[in-house]
């Protein structure tokens, strides 16, 4: 009989266990070098290996064909068998020669790459290999075309080689036609291999990473509902139209209407405890500092935050003003970011994923979310804008350098700054509140703090703004 199996991504824990069971029990193992050398840990002793060339598919699923009639023949293929894969071709040439066949599932480069990205798939998507071996590339490009056009994720297998590199320049002028700028697109080279590589962009700065895309590569291009939250890409299925995440609030008519009842109730008695906190508070904090401190609150469950608060330069008015203004608000982190109000975040950067902070960090002896408020500065982004760090106090480092550096040519708006952590996190936030340049900021003193921190605060300062907007009408 003859096997047709999909061994995966590479990694022999995500081999199914038929795979495993189909290569154990072979007689015959045949496939090419690549596949052979990722399971040779399974292959039993006593198997004929048999190893075929790039380009002798065809040969080799022939032979196999006729050696299945009266042994146990494993035919591998990297991932799923089925796609792009050896099945479809053994079963061409198996169909009027009566020779028992089955195909062997396996987890293919599209599942594989898009769960060390997050869940870019997690909606409709679509897969297209820009190999032009056998499949002309002018149907390809209309493909992609069509594709392009739709708002759905796609997967691209065999992006370029070394022979073979306008193809993946072509894709990405297509895309760029079609499709908004600043889509989020990941990369994955080697997936569940030695030597894997993890990317998550933009597609305007695809072109970077031409340098490190081959045939190893999987590129997944996100559509309007795919987003990077804290560092994943996930493309949302749409439970954010119906539910509010944040109150539990469901929007469907006849839909655990009970709970959400339930929620609302909890939701808006916790809210009262907190303003009630907040009003027995005896420090002295206006009416609207006194808002944003009760988000922290209520987001950290602890009214201790209130004696560790600082409120410097009328921050909180100043962010207003910025609010109002459609101020850029630069992140450390792509979470803090993913945390503000979408009401907003349009005008929301973080540049800790951008393409060549990775080689200011190597060359500048940076940590990445330092590099990446260094990008904000190289851009010309700090200047009158709104810094929000939530997490890393190395981030903190760089924004008070590049004031001390810069003096008035880069200097912020508001600082917005609660790093968590006894490393440095304590001594850089009372760095940013003894600079002596009259910058308005907001800061959690200690070693607490972090990202919900971050993002009460400027979410607090959103809302203010808007209810600001809405009494001026």
């Amino acid at each position: 009989m003859l096997s047709v199996v999909g061994i995966g991504p590479g990694s022999v824990d995500l081999m199914t266990e038929r795979a495993r069971a189909r290569i154990s029990g072979a007689d015959v193992i045949m496939g090419n070098v690549r596949y052979i050398e990722l399971i040779k840990d399974v292959i039993p002793a006593s198997a004929e290996v048999v190893i075929g060339r790039m380009g002798t598919e065809v040969e080799r699923a022939k032979k196999a064909v006729e050696l299945g009639q009266y042994k146990d023949v494993v035919l591998v293929s990297g991932g799923d068998a089925g796609i792009y894969g050896m099945a479809g071709l053994a079963i061409e040439v198996a169909a009027d020669s009566g020779a028992k066949l089955e195909t062997v599932p396996g987890i293919t480069a599209a599942s594989a790459s898009a769960a060390l990205l997050g869940a870019p798939i997690s909606n409709d998507f679509a897969v297209v290999s820009l190999s032009d071996l056998l499949v002309p590339w002018s149907e390809i490009e209309r493909k992609l075309e069509g594709l392009a056009k739709m708002d759905i994720a796609v997967v691209v297998y065999n992006p370029k080689s070394k022979n073979r590199t306008v193809q993946l320049e072509k894709t990405y002028g297509i895309f760029m036609q079609f499709r908004d700028r600043k889509t989020i697109v990941g990369i994955v080279r080697n997936a569940e291999r030695e030597g894997c590589e993890i990317e998550i962009t933009r597609l305007e700065y695809l072109p970077a990473f031409y340098h490190r895309i081959d045939m190893s590569t999987t590129i997944i291009i996100g559509c309007s509902g795919t987003k990077n939250l804290g560092g994943r890409m996930v493309t949302r299925r749409g439970y954010e139209t119906k539910y509010d995440y944040e109150t539990g609030n469901g929007n469907a008519d006849d839909v655990a209407a009970g709970y959400v009842d339930a929620g609302n109730r909890v939701w808006e008695k916790s809210k009262a405890i907190v303003r009630d906190i907040v009003s027995k508070y005896p420090g002295s904090l206006s009416d609207s500092e006194k808002r944003v401190a009760g988000r922290v609150v209520f987001a950290n469950a602890d009214p201790l935050f209130l004696d560790l608060l600082v409120f410097n330069h009328h921050p909180v008015e100043t962010g207003i003003r910025c609010i109002k203004e459609g101020k850029i608000i630069i992140t450390d982190i792509e979470m803090v970011k993913a945390g503000i109000s979408k009401k907003y975040r349009k005008n929301v950067e973080c540049f800790v994923n951008a393409p060549n902070v990775r080689e200011i960090a190597k060359r500048e002896g940076l940590t990445r979310t330092a590099a990446g408020i260094r990008l904000a500065r190289e851009k010309g982004l700090i200047q009158g804008n709104v810094v929000v760090i939530g997490n890393a106090p190395s981030a903190c480092q760089e924004i008070c350098a590049l004031v001390e550096e810069g003096g008035a040519g880069v200097k912020p708006a508001l600082i917005v700054a609660t790093p968590v952590g006894f490393v440095n996190a304590a001594e850089m936030k009372e760095k940013i509140l003894s600079m002596d340049m009259g910058i308005p900021c907001i800061v959690i003193r200690g070693p607490r703090g972090g990202t919900p921190s971050a993002v009460a605060i400027i979410n607090a300062i959103i809302e203010l703004s808007m209810e600001e907007k809405r009494g001026e009408k």
